[in-house]
């Protein structure tokens, strides 16, 4: 049951970045979307810091801040109303989650089937069962596993 709650959640989740993730490459040349969103609106930055009541220099150098990365979300939240605008803040995976997910399982199985093998061969026994029959239902039971993403525990 709990598989396929998770698997519902997943594809539901996956679904919804998808159309993030078409977003985030027509916009990967925005460095900052304060002043991306200021100029097409017309707005100087003036204009924006009288509306913030904050001074011109102080949108500017936010301005500097975001493409730096450290403007906070709070200032950012503060600039995009000022200017309409909502603020949405989002982790946009860098490939499908379920490919991310795959490639984890498939990884932690044949570590630890490489494990295995090593300890039988050190204990002079073979594997009945070929590594590659067995490697898909592995990695299907892996990709649903509370120890996915641990660091050490198999």
């Amino acid at each position: 049951m709990k598989k396929q709650v998770l698997k519902k959640t997943r594809s539901q989740v996956s679904r919804k970045l998808e159309e993030l993730r078409e977003f985030s490459k027509t916009t990967q040349g925005v460095r900052s979307w304060i002043k991306y969103i200021r100029v097409a609106l017309g707005m100087s930055t003036t204009q924006l810091a009288d509306r913030l009541d904050l001074s011109q220099s102080n949108v500017s150098e936010s301005e500097r801040h975001e493409t730096e990365g450290t403007l906070t979300i709070n200032k950012l939240r503060r600039m995009a109303d000022a200017m309409d605008c909502d603020l949405v803040y989002a982790f946009i995976p860098r490939e499908k989650l379920e490919v991310i997910i795959y490639k984890q399982a498939k990884s932690k199985v044949l570590k630890s089937m490489k494990q295995a093998e090593t300890q039988m061969a050190l204990e002079n026994q073979s594997v009945s069962i070929k590594a590659s029959e067995r490697l898909p239902d592995l990695v299907e039971e892996k990709m649903y596993s509370k120890y996915l993403w641990d660091k050490d525990n198999e």
